[in-house]
């Protein structure tokens, strides 16, 4: 838990402190009055001045956020601070960049950590290729194309179009030998056991199909898979679909049923152990199971580093593109999106993966923010940036207690979509 927390501090603090840094660095530049330059929100734990410098540098309670306050953004003018110091009285070119630097160095630090992730990891730079498969229509070697004839040009949008799909049944085109086919794929969706979800097993199964994690008295640990009602099965592909056919063919509203595991000791001693398998509401979805794994060709070179550090950045761009488009088509739930909480759950999970895998998380969420707060929507920058857009059309300042009113105003939308999407993140983990 303590690593956690130094982990989540760590990536929300740089990926913000670099935000923020663009913006404040600007400002400056431009003679903009800067009020306060702030890490995290809340009560504030921490304040200092510098010399001749009218800033507060502030780090606050709260490590889920930060600003930048420039003399101009408020609703009422501040009538104390001069008008060649206001954000407004700055050229359109000048408030433009200021704005856009925030996003400019989220991106810019995603593109070193990728680069230095796979500079230490080596890297695949097309992953979406079929590796071991126990889908007689599929082969090893297959290049996935499209899902659903959704264009799948890399491994990010190939994973955004099947968490679109859900457990629902899909069109799978693969490419091999410059032949293209269409096979079926019918998902399993996976819950916390690693067995179906939304149902209790109270056990759980490694690849080699030994028992793990057991509460039954007589379904012991250790001890391996061999059948499933009486049908064998040899691996953990098998006993995974053995186990959906028989869940598929129980009436929908039965809340359990009856399921008879045929098991051996390391002594090849078997055993015929019958369980009861009840529905479980509060079961978490951690996944699908396709019949298939993916691979591609590894490298571990600079050159090959930095083509994929290139390569990874526009194909997360182009996921978040078609994540904001699904969402507003319905296509993807709103319940889909984390918040600080969801992030914290994200964040323990790859700290127990290593410092590579956090590192790798810190360019997915500084990628994240930077791509969001281009957006043109009042309180983001990209808002800001419509404005001073809006003013070049029409020729004139847009009025600015109007301009700053909407900012607050969507600044408060903003804050009740937060606080629904972090209610979601903590049902899920209730």
């Amino acid at each position: 838990m303590i690593l956690t927390i130094i982990y989540f501090i760590f990536i929300l603090g740089i990926t913000v402190f670099i935000h923020e840094l663009g913006h404040f660095l600007f400002a400056k530049k431009f003679g903009v009055y800067v009020y306060e330059f702030s890490i995290g929100m809340g009560p504030r734990l921490f304040k200092f001045n510098r010399k001749n410098d009218e800033t507060d540098y502030c780090i606050r309670l709260f490590p889920i956020g930060g600003y930048v306050q420039m003399a101009g953004e408020e609703v009422e003018v501040d009538e104390k601070i001069p008008v060649e110091k206001r954000l407004q009285s700055k050229k359109w070119y000048q408030r433009l960049l200021i704005m856009v630097a925030g996003v400019m160095n989220n991106f810019i630090l995603a593109i070193v950590v990728l680069f230095i992730v796979a500079l230490v990891n080596g890297v695949t730079l097309d992953s979406r290729y079929i590796g071991e498969s126990n889908l007689k229509d599929l082969q090893k070697g297959d290049k996935i194309v499209s899902i659903n004839g959704k264009f799948t040009n890399n491994y990010d949008k190939l994973a955004l179009e099947l968490a679109v799909v859900g457990e629902k049944e899909f069109t799978m085109t693969v490419e091999n030998d410059g032949k293209k086919r269409d096979v079926r794929i019918n998902p399993i969706a996976i819950g916390e056991e690693y067995l179906l979800y939304g149902e209790e097993f109270e056990f759980s199964v490694e690849n080699d199909l030994k028992i793990t994690n057991s509460k039954h008295k007589k379904l012991k640990d250790g001890n391996k898979i061999i059948a499933v009602n009486g049908k064998e099965v040899s691996n953990y592909d098998e006993f995974l679909k053995e186990l959906d056919d028989i869940s598929s063919k129980i009436d929908k509203k039965a809340k359990k049923y009856e399921l008879e595991l045929t098991t051996v000791d390391s002594n090849e001693n078997s055993d015929i152990v019958n369980i009861e398998v009840k529905k479980d509401k509060k079961d978490t979805l951690t996944g699908y199971y396709y019949g298939f794994d993916l691979t591609g060709e590894y490298k571990h070179d600079i050159l090959s580093s930095f083509v994929y550090a290139f390569k990874k950045f526009f194909s997360l761009i182009e996921q978040m593109v078609f994540t904001i488009f699904y969402l507003i088509t319905g296509n993807l739930s709103l319940k889909l999106l984390s918040g600080p909480v969801g992030i914290f759950n994200v964040v323990g999970t790859a700290s127990q993966a290593g410092f590579m895998t956090v590192l790798s998380l810190l360019a997915l969420i500084s990628v994240n923010v930077g791509f969001i707060n281009l957006l043109p929507i009042p309180a983001f920058d990209g808002g800001h940036v419509l404005f001073i857009i809006i003013e070049k059309i029409k020729g004139s300042p847009v009025n600015q207690k109007v301009e700053n009113t909407i900012h607050t105003i969507f600044l408060v939308l903003l804050m009740i979509l937060m606080l629904y999407i972090t209610f979601n993140d903590i049902l899920k983990l209730i």
